[in-house]
């Protein structure tokens, strides 16, 4: 397959994954007997058959066979399984009515915000993060039909739960196609709301809520690229939304769903890990007033139907790296190719606001400026604080502890977008604080749609927060060459052609920072993303000051390392440049502010 599908290839590739997803989640939802209200049901189902291909594509990554072929032929089994058993399953119940005005507002929002957010990630992923590591990893695996063993990264050690979908819809589609698949998990979110509400009798805030949390401009850019913060969100509230279901009728089946979609969260994100002792607290203080074997007994279904999906994960890094927790946990499990040493570093770089002078200026960076955070959620949030309110209603309670455990994992990790999973849950608490309040949640819900549309941010928030900045259309329906778009968005890719020109294939680059590796075919390390690349990394640094330049790129050289990738803002870079006969080096290409060099 060439390397830019056509635009019916990018769609089919999305569209494909995501079928195959809902059906096995049918299949599945059959085989538990769950029932649901209609509308509850296909979400669950996507959800839980996403989970189901997931693994199913782990699997096929070991063993070497994720290829499209295998792809298509079994999806499209899943797919006629499903459609063959149709019907064979109880129907859904009818719910409750939603009132004509709030059903036609949430419409209109939802639709203009999704036609966006589409043309985005029908686009050419360009996002950092995107066609960084996220799309690097799958588009490795696609090229090797399965895991890459000899290649070593922080980012490749970290469990890949979605990219595991990424990695299908790619075969057929590439770059685009997945970040389709995670505009699915976005689109999902706020239908879920809308349902949580609709089943537990308080629409107008629900419907208040979806509106808030999908407009959120950190939600928007996130949700239509490449990414998986949208994804975990999503599964974290779906597994609030089935605890809340079981609590009325205490099913076993449920139960296990519930431990599969928590799984299938951990592994999407190790963040999402806060889910677990979430939904196993909430099940045993549930129970009461059994006994603790009762307790037990109740819980064992949730633990054991989530371990289906984290333990491949937990032992494919022990076996391959001899840490299951990989990248982190290094103290505790010492190997070679990541030192406790850096990844402190790395985590302590994590979880601080180096641009923020004073902690009263966060609120308003989180939700109006974005600059420093980057990124920002909306300002109709600044209200939080109001959502204290709801705990006089039993949901409100539930919701505002979901709220504040879901947010944990923004501590150790300053980027707004892990705040994500919290907004769902604390923006149906500012619902339910305001129901009474007549006019006041359409009004503040019409308000954040407004002033999050993409031509309106620019007049108030930072130039430089991470936010959609328009709609894409001519290159999303490929009217643009998709060349053409990304040279002009990702100043890496001009370097391209350059690189596949001189470095022949299976030879490694050396960076300073992360690339767009995802468009690229040739494998580079990184400085911080593995202990080789953090050695080599401090031997550049230090090359200049003690007069050992050659020494350090004949240890590069030494290392099957002969080439450079060097940012003008690199510490060595300017010595590079002006004593490239000193270092051994050989200027090949430049562009926007990058060279490329060849060792001697």
């Amino acid at each position: 397959m060439a390397q830019f599908p056509s635009l019916a290839g990018v769609i089919f590739g999305a569209a494909f994954t995501i079928a195959v997803s809902l059906s096995a989640g049918m299949i599945l939802l059959r085989r538990l007997r769950v029932t649901f209200l209609r509308g509850e049901a296909a979400l669950f189902a996507f959800l839980a058959g996403s989970a189901c291909l997931s693994l199913a594509t782990f699997f096929l990554c070991l063993i070497h066979q994720a290829r499209a072929a295998v792809f298509l032929g079994g999806g499209t089994v899943v797919i006629a399984w499903a459609a063959f058993t149709r019907g064979r399953e109880a129907r859904p119940k009818s719910p409750p009515a939603i009132p004509r005005a709030w059903f036609s507002f949430f419409i209109v929002v939802f639709a203009a915000f999704f036609l966006v957010y589409f043309f985005n990630a029908l686009a050419p992923e360009i996002s950092p993060d995107g066609s960084g590591y996220h799309l690097g990893n799958v588009a490795r695996y696609w090229r090797e039909g399965g895991f890459a063993w000899q290649y070593h990264s922080i980012y490749s050690h970290l469990s890949q739960g979605l990219e595991m979908l990424f990695l299908v819809a790619f075969a057929f589609g590439r770059h685009s196609s997945a970040a389709l698949v995670h505009l699915a998990f976005q689109a999902a979110l706020p239908l879920l709301v809308v349902c949580y509400g609709r089943r537990f009798g308080f629409l107008a805030p629900a419907v208040f809520a979806a509106i808030l949390v999908y407009a959120s401009p950190v939600v928007g850019i996130d949700g239509s690229s490449a990414y998986n913060d949208l994804a975990v969100a999503t599964l974290l509230f779906a597994v609030f939304y089935l605890l809340q279901v079981w609590d009325e009728t205490h099913s076993g089946n449920a139960i296990i769903l519930i431990g599969l979609l928590a799984g299938f969260a951990c592994v999407v994100k190790y963040s999402a890990g806060v889910i677990l002792p979430f939904a196993a607290s909430f099940v045993w203080f549930r129970c009461a007033p059994r006994t603790a074997r009762a307790r037990l007994e109740a819980l064992l279904p949730l633990l054991l139907a989530s371990a289906i999906l984290v333990a491949p994960w937990l032992l494919r890094n022990w076996l391959w790296l001899g840490n299951p927790a990989a990248p982190f946990l290094n103290r505790w499990f010492p190997n070679p190719y990541y030192q406790p040493g850096e990844e402190h570093e790395y985590l302590a770089g994590l979880a601080d606001y180096p641009h923020v002078k004073y902690y009263w200026e966060i609120p308003v960076q989180l939700t109006v400026l974005g600059g420093l955070v980057p990124g920002m959620v909306g300002p109709v949030f600044l209200l939080a604080p109001f959502a204290l309110l709801a705990l006089r209603h039993p949901h409100g309670r539930r919701l505002l502890i979901a709220a504040v455990v879901f947010a944990i994992p923004a501590y150790w990790n300053t980027e707004v977008r892990f705040l994500i999973p919290a907004l769902a849950p604390l923006a149906l608490a500012m619902g339910l604080a305001m129901a009474n309040s007549w006019g006041v949640m359409p009004a503040l819900a019409l308000f954040q749609a407004l002033v999050c549309w993409p031509s309106v941010l620019p007049l108030y928030c930072d130039q430089y927060a991470w936010r959609i900045r328009s709609i894409p259309v001519r290159a999303a329906l490929r009217l643009e060459p998709e060349p053409v778009f990304l040279a002009r968005h990702i100043p890496g890719y001009a370097l391209r052609a350059a690189i596949e020109r001189s470095v022949p294939p299976g030879q490694k680059l050396f960076s300073f920072a992360g690339r767009p590796e995802a468009y690229f075919d040739r494998e580079i390390i990184v400085g911080y993303e593995s202990s080789l690349g953090s050695r080599l990394e401090r031997a550049l640094r230090s090359a200049a000051a003690h007069g050992a330049r050659r020494a350090a790129t004949s240890e590069l050289k030494g290392c099957g390392i002969a080439f450079l990738l060097v940012d003008d803002a690199d510490s060595a870079a300017q010595d590079m440049h002006q004593f490239a006969n000193l270092w051994g080096i050989t200027q090949l290409a430049e562009a926007n502010g990058t060279r490329f060099y060849r060792i001697d």
